[in-house]
Parts: C-alpha cells; structure tokens; sequence
C-alpha cells in the first residue's frame, strides 16, 4: 500500500473525531514537532527576552517565516507563519485543514514550557491549508 493512500484514511478519520478529541490527538503531535524542532529558538528567543513576554513577542519578527506582533501588553498578540512548515503538507500527504491543530498545538506547549506559571489561549485564526496566504495565531494571557 502507497503510504499516501494511508494519509487519506487518516484525514477521513480526522473528520469524525470531536474537536476535543482532535486537541487530544495533536497535543502529542504538536509537543513532538516543536520539541524536534523550533523549541531551541523559542528557548533562546526567551533568554534574549529575559522572559519578557512583550519582549519575546518584539523580537520573534527577527526569526525567518515568522511575524508577530504585541496587540495588547501583557495579555494579546498576533503571531504570523508565512508559510508551512509541516512535513506531512509539504510532502502531500496531508491537505487537511484539520492539521493545522497540530500548529496550534505546538505553540500552546511551546508557551507552558517557556512560562510554566502563566495560561494561554491560543486562537487559530486562519492557515494556508484552509487557503489563506499565510497561518496567523491569537495568543491571549489568560
């Protein structure tokens, strides 16, 4: 069996799981992708940023593919993806827009790994798999 026809399986089954179970799932996925993957420059972004959260924000402009923004000091910001990164996408495997809870998951853990204290809301606003140009995230200080 082609492994791309195993991916289809998986999307149709995506489709049936309930929103918390997809949350579940991609929670597992999304803190393995992200700890394989950017938590070291997250990691070094929040020591340039002594922690600060406005700060970290700020600076995360500097990183490649990425645009952030402070929308609210101390509580809201905007981070952009401008493209995606995922291997399972860029390989065809995965077209899903359901995918894209992984992203969202992967950036909820990145931010309880950075500050363990604080909790985190974070809205998936639009993504290149549902056909926007690029992903853009809502994270709110809760």
């Amino acid at each position: 069996m082609d492994v791309s026809s195993w991916f289809k399986g998986f999307e149709k089954g995506l489709e049936k799981l309930s929103g918390e179970e997809r949350e579940r799932l991609f929670f597992e996925c999304g803190k393995n992708c992200v700890k394989n993957g950017v938590l070291s420059v997250y990691e070094e972004l929040y020591e340039k940023a002594e922690g600060d959260m406005d700060v970290f924000f700020l600076k995360a402009n500097d990183l490649s593919g990425v645009e952030s923004e402070v929308v609210e000091k101390g509580r809201v910001y905007g981070l952009t993806f401008l493209e995606c990164t995922c291997g399972l996408y860029k390989e065809g495997y995965v077209t899903s827009p359901l995918l894209c809870e992984c992203s969202r998951q992967s950036v909820i853990y990145a931010l309880h790994h950075l500050w363990k204290s604080h909790q985190f809301r974070v809205t998936l606003c639009q993504s290149i798999l549902q056909g926007a140009r690029c992903c853009k995230l809502k994270i709110e200080v809760l």
